[in-house]
């Protein structure tokens, strides 16, 4: 049977946000970091020569500002949508139910599972495998967004002292939601690396195929506290990251659930 993800389309509508947020991000630091060279490294008389070309860019940059804080909401906001759609999916790929008016074919890999229990916690582990080693990766890429579109903003607020508040506010608030971004992905990757160890745990001591009543609240609390941090984080997953390694990330997770059987 084919893959098919139906909730794939509203990612990649997210997805086509969040571009369009960098590029709104771009344009701004771009334009903050022209002004303070030009305020820097030339002499009034230049400066002065170029005010109105200064003022334009400084008023376009506060807009790409107001549109990166603006495009970046509405992208959660779509992202925890979908994610509500997928946990309905979710549930009917562990039970067998219809909640979904479309379920995903080949998108979790234990079929071979009975419905219960055993095969929720089983695809909610697969799922949160998935996502931390996809964290790992844009970790990095992500520390480094925030080193280089960070730099143009403080340079301009540093330079520049106090005197213009409304700049400053502006300016400053792109570092801050850069800064925060990154705290909570890596708030995010300590949680789901700590609930994977759980998950590890609990299916390494059950005790045989069949789970018993006892089993079911030590699967079902790592189960709660994946879903609890992905909810809190609202964080949609860097799709180039995520294709480019799935293979390798997939195989992984084939190694790790052949460990797991008893």
């Amino acid at each position: 049977m084919a893959r098919n993800v139906p909730f794939d389309s509203k990612y990649d509508l997210i997805r086509k946000f969040e571009k369009a947020a960098s590029y709104f991000l771009f344009v701004s630091a771009i334009l903050i970091l022209g002004n303070w060279i030009l305020g820097k490294f030339f002499n009034p008389t230049i400066n002065k020569e170029y005010e109105y070309l200064k003022d334009l860019a400084k008023a376009v940059s506060y807009v790409s500002m107001i549109g990166y804080l603006i495009i970046k909401l509405v992208a959660k906001i779509l992202f925890y949508n979908v994610e509500n759609l997928k946990r309905n999916d979710l549930i009917d790929n562990a039970f067998g139910t219809n909640y979904s008016d479309e379920n995903t074919t080949e998108y979790y890999n234990n079929d071979e599972t009975e419905y219960g229990i055993k095969k929720l916690a089983l695809n909610s582990y697969e799922s949160s495998f998935h996502t931390e080693n996809t964290l790992k990766l844009m970790l990095y890429r992500n520390l480094i967004t925030l080193v280089i579109f960070s730099i143009p903003f403080f340079l301009s607020i540093f330079s520049k002292g106090g005197s213009d508040i409304v700049r400053m506010l502006f300016e400053i608030s792109i570092p801050l939601t850069l800064i925060s971004e990154f705290v909570v992905l890596f708030v995010y990757f300590l949680n789901v690396t700590s609930i994977n160890e759980r998950f590890k745990i609990e299916f390494t001591n059950l005790e045989n195929e069949k789970i018993s009543e006892t089993d079911i609240p030590k699967l079902l609390i790592p189960v709660m506290g994946y879903y609890s941090i992905k909810s809190w984080a609202n964080t949609n997953l860097d799709s180039k990251i995520f294709l480019a390694n799935n293979e390798i990330i997939s195989k992984k997770w084939s190694e790790r659930k052949e460990k797991l059987k008893k």
